[in-house]
């Protein structure tokens, strides 16, 4: 497959993931703003946005960490979040009106190619754990930077290594026991930058300077037992719905069974609590 149609063809399966799960966000909201707070926190400080500044979200989803950097740059300032599935940036819209947000706007895109963005025309710029899924994140990061001013500064995150992710990995392993997952030299996914090497070198690769990267590990799940834990993978877990969705009954009830029965030897007594690691990465749009 050439490069165009892979590319074109990865963007729309990611579109078809996040739209089938977006629901779920937005219902989830205040379950999943906690620990993701944590990983906003540290993007938020490697940032360091101040009142006025202009910033522009990548990946936006349902609306963070947009909504906690509009309130970093206050009235004055302005937050553009973009993202390619029309659904979560229906759910970000909702939200803002709900709640009286003034200065953040969504908006959804062809392309994370396609930022329908002015040259120049933000301080700032941010990609939550979406990078990982485009395919070709430093093109990605190369029209980030185009969109920022000489000085203006970008934070990034990706999930870290599988086997500090059970969150993910271990359902990941069961499936691949009963459907095909795709592998990472094959296609984006959550694994595809896990290392601050892999992320701190796709930034220089897109020209930004001063780059640092670190990783941290962070509270990522919690569930009071493993039937929540299978309720809450299948409502907000989009590349895994996506390879579920197409299986027969009988083969998803078989992955259901195995995966609550491993959740169960891990967490006999309940609650589901997994802790997971974070990269984040920043850099600066080197001044003429």
């Amino acid at each position: 497959m050439e490069g165009a149609d892979r590319a074109r063809e990865v963007r729309e399966r990611q579109r078809g993931d996040w739209d089938a799960v977006a629901g779920g966000w937005q219902r989830h909201r205040e379950k999943m703003s906690g620990p993701a707070s944590a990983i906003t926190e540290r993007m938020v400080d490697a940032l360091r946005p101040g009142p006025g500044d202009r910033v522009l979200d990548l990946a936006c989803g349902v609306g963070d960490p947009a909504f906690t950097i509009a309130e970093r740059v206050g009235p004055g300032g302005y937050v553009l979040g973009l993202d390619l599935s029309s659904e979560m940036v229906r759910a970000a819209r909702v939200w803002a009106e709900e709640h009286g947000v003034g200065n953040a706007e969504f908006r959804d895109i062809p392309s994370e190619l396609e930022l329908g963005v002015e040259p120049e025309s933000f301080d700032a710029a941010t990609c939550r754990l979406g990078l990982m899924f485009v395919p070709d994140p430093v093109a990605a990061l190369r029209e980030l930077r185009k969109a920022l001013v000489p000085g203006g500064r970008v934070a990034v995150a990706t999930w870290g290594l599988p086997e500090r992710n059970p969150n993910f990995s271990l359902p990941m392993q069961i499936i691949s026991r009963h459907a095909d997952l795709p592998t990472a030299s094959d296609t984006p996914g959550l694994f595809a930058l896990p290392t601050p090497e892999d992320l701190g070198a796709t930034l220089e690769a897109a020209g930004f300077s001063g780059v640092e990267a670190v990783t941290f590990e962070t509270p990522v799940v919690k569930a009071k037992n493993a039937e929540s834990y299978w309720y809450g993978l299948t409502a907000l877990a989009g590349p895994l719905v996506s390879t579920l969705a197409p299986l027969p009954e009988e083969r998803r009830q078989k992955i259901r069974k195995d995966i609550v029965e491993a959740i169960s030897e891990r967490f006999p007594e309940g609650p589901v609590e997994m802790n997971g690691e974070v990269v984040v990465a920043s850099g600066e749009k080197a001044r003429p």
